[in-house]
């Protein structure tokens, strides 16, 4: 299926640069911070910088494989406590690229479970990689983030001493119970 790039609010996106002179694999370092796309750093509760380290590896003329990683921390809420937490994680990244005459525009076809596929304009020389990330850093996100996961939760008392208290709307609906349990008898 091949599906519309899904455009980021701000002109400035994830982008990696594609060199059609590039005969050799070549390995490339990309930081990428807030200001890149504000809208998607804010979807995926991210702090500080998107960091990605990969491998473009030429396939044909107009053919590139980029594989490597994707690294960076997100601020989510802890399921037990609602405490927030800075959580760092670390994605694997394998993404099809070819240049064609076929498309006027970027298309992304992520038919494959493995690899993303963009399909890019022969004039283009860089790929915008924001939906591949958006989707790599959403399904790579605990269902349910803990903040310490290997220790025993222990809920934090509310109450300062010890004797329960009795909640005022028992004891309401106890007589209401009363009252029809009377009724009832006559």
């Amino acid at each position: 299926m091949t599906t519309p790039l899904r455009p980021c609010i701000f002109a400035v996106t994830l982008k990696i640069e594609i060199l059609q002179t590039m005969v050799e694999p070549v390995t490339k370092e990309y930081l990428w911070n807030r200001s890149a796309c504000p809208a998607l750093f804010d979807e995926l509760h991210l702090v500080d910088n998107l960091s990605a380290q990969v491998l473009i590896s030429p396939q044909s003329k107009d053919k590139w494989l980029v594989t490597g990683s994707l690294s960076g921390v997100q601020l989510l809420t802890c399921v037990r406590s609602l405490d927030l937490f800075n959580r760092p994680f670390e994605t694997d990244l394998a993404i099809e690229v070819e240049r064609t005459q076929r498309v006027a525009k970027q298309e992304m076809s992520d038919e494959d479970e493995e690899v993303f596929r963009f399909l890019i304009p022969i004039v283009q020389s860089e790929v915008d990689i924001s939906e591949c990330v958006r989707q790599l850093v959403l399904l790579q996100e605990p269902l349910n983030p803990m903040k310490n996961p290997d220790e025993e939760f222990i809920c934090p008392s509310t109450e300062s001493s010890d004797e329960p208290t009795e909640d005022l709307r028992w004891e309401k609906l106890k007589a209401l119970k009363r009252k029809m349990e009377n009724s009832n008898r006559s």
